[in-house]
C-alpha cells in the first residue's frame, strides 16, 4: 500500500488533488480511499489531506501518519506549519515540494533527513490554466510516482473531476495541460516503505494527529500572550494597501479588523502589520463606509 498526504492551504486544492489521484488508481485497477483534514475551514489556512492506494483491499482508516510521499504545494508551509508537514517522516520519505530550491522561506539544513524533490508547480499552474489552485500538478507530482498510474489515467481522471464544477472545457484543457507537463517533468521517484510504528503506552487518550503529542488529548497552550507569536500573513490570498494620501483616518479599518492586524503611526495615520493580516480584505469593504465613500482609502492588491 502507497500512503500520499497532501498539504497545501485552503483554495489551492489540496482536497481535489487527493481526489484526482485516487480516481487515477482506480482507473488503474487499484484499491483508493481519499478524504481530507480542514481544520480552521477557510481560504489560506494549512489544510492536509490524504490519498491511500493498494492493489488489495484496503482495511485500515484515519490519518496517514507515516507517507510514503509527501506533497507541499506551499513552501511557506515548511516554516509555517513544519510539525503538519513532517510529521511521521523518516530518513526514506520522498517529499516533493512546489518551489525551486532557491525559493524557500525556511533553511533546507534544518529539514529532517528525507528525500526532497523541488517544482514549482505555481509557475506552470500560472503559464497554462492563468491561475494559482495546483490541485491538477500536484496530483500529477504524485501520480509519477506510482508505477501502476500512466499519464493516461491521470489525463482521464483530471478531466473527470475537473469537469465537476461546471467549468468551460478550455479551463478543463488547460488543467490537463498542467498536469501533462508537471507528470513529465517529475522524476522517477522509488517510493520506500516507512517500518512499522511503534506502539505508545503513554496514555489511553486519543491524540488528534498533527495537534499534540501522545502526552496530551489536544493543543495545550504554554503561556499567555501567545497568539502574537503566531504569523498568520501567509494565509493571504489578497493584500489590503492602505494609501495614505486619501486616509481620512475614520479608523473604521482599525475597529473592524478581526486580527487587530491595524497599527497606528504617531499621527494616527493606519498601517497594516502583514505578519498577522490573513488577508480577509474586510477593510477594504468598510473602506467605502468612510465618509468620502467614494475615495477609497484601502486598496486590494492581489497577493499571487
Amino acid at each position: 500500500m502507497i500512503e500520499v498526504r497532501f498539504h497545501g492551504r485552503g483554495g489551492q486544492g489540496a482536497k481535489i488533488a487527493s481526489r484526482i489521484l485516487g480516481r487515477s488508481g482506480f482507473l488503474s485497477g487499484l484499491y483508493v480511499q481519499d478524504f481530507a483534514l480542514f481544520g480552521a475551514e477557510r481560504r489560506g489556512a494549512p489544510v492536509v489531506s490524504f490519498t491511500r492506494l493498494s492493489a488489495e483491499s484496503i482495511d485500515q482508516r484515519g490519518h496517514i501518519e507515516r507517507p510514503n510521499l509527501v506533497v507541499v504545494m506551499d513552501h511557506s508551509l515548511l516554516k509555517e506549519a513544519s510539525g503538519q508537514v513532517f510529521y511521521g517522516v523518516q530518513d526514506g520519505t520522498s517529499i516533493i515540494v512546489n518551489a525551486e530550491a532557491d525559493q524557500l522561506q525556511a533553511k533546507p539544513n534544518d529539514f529532517p533527513k528525507a528525500k526532497y524533490f523541488f517544482l514549482d508547480l505555481s509557475a506552470i499552474a500560472r503559464r497554462l490554466t492563468g491561475g494559482v489552485i495546483v490541485s491538477a500538478t500536484a496530483a500529477a507530482v504524485a501520480a509519477k510516482c506510482i508505477p501502476a498510474i500512466t499519464l493516461t489515467t491521470l489525463v482521464e481522471a483530471v478531466g473527470a473531476e475537473i469537469s465537476q464544477f461546471g467549468l468551460p472545457p478550455e479551463v478543463i484543457a488547460n488543467n490537463i495541460a498542467a498536469a501533462r507537463e508537471a507528470y513529465e517533468r517529475t522524476p522517477v521517484v522509488n517510493l520506500s516503505v516507512p517500518p512499522a510504528a511503534e506502539r505508545i503506552t503513554e496514555t489511553t487518550l486519543e491524540t488528534p494527529p498533527y495537534l499534540a503529542s501522545s502526552r496530551f488529548a489536544g493543543p495545550t497552550i504554554r503561556h499567555p500572550g501567545s497568539a502574537a507569536l503566531r504569523e498568520t500573513g501567509n494565509w493571504r490570498t489578497e493584500q489590503p494597501v492602505i494609501e495614505l494620501a486619501k486616509c481620512k483616518r475614520c479608523f473604521l479599518c482599525y475597529l473592524y479588523c478581526p486580527e487587530a492586524a491595524m497599527t497606528l503611526d504617531p499621527e494616527n495615520f493606519l498601517h497594516v502589520d502583514y505578519d498577522h493580516c490573513k488577508g480577509c480584505m474586510i477593510c477594504y469593504e468598510e473602506s467605502d463606509r468612510c465618509d468620502q465613500p467614494k475615495v477609497r482609502g484601502v486598496t486590494c492588491l492581489a497577493r499571487c
